[in-house]
């Protein structure tokens, strides 16, 4: 994910109706905190300019999750359920938890 980060990228991906909500994102690299720390900048912004560590975002069907995640790992990815989709209108990705 670049340019626009998870915040402006991920709402490309879903219909109008559909909201990302965002309940597990990873530990942020280490490289992401000493960007954050230095320029000072907020959670929203650093999501909104960097990919914060997430490469790719899948949107799988909530009864393929498991199979899918067994397919990114016998490939070698590290996957992690970021969150769910929800009908709601508004801002299509909800952060509901802060990054770390």
């Amino acid at each position: 994910i670049t340019g626009g980060g998870l915040l402006e990228n991920l709402p490309r991906s879903l219909p109008k109706g559909v909201v990302a909500e965002i309940t597990g994102h990873p530990a942020l690299p280490s490289v992401f905190k000493w960007m954050q720390q230095a320029s000072g900048l907020g959670d929203d912004e650093l999501l909104r300019t960097f990919n914060c560590g997430i490469g790719m975002v899948l949107i799988v069907k909530a009864d393929k999750v498991a199979e899918a995640k067994k397919l990114l790992k016998d490939a070698g990815e590290e996957p992690c359920d970021l969150g769910q989709l929800v009908a709601g209108e508004g801002e299509q990705v909800v952060m509901k938890s802060s990054l770390k």
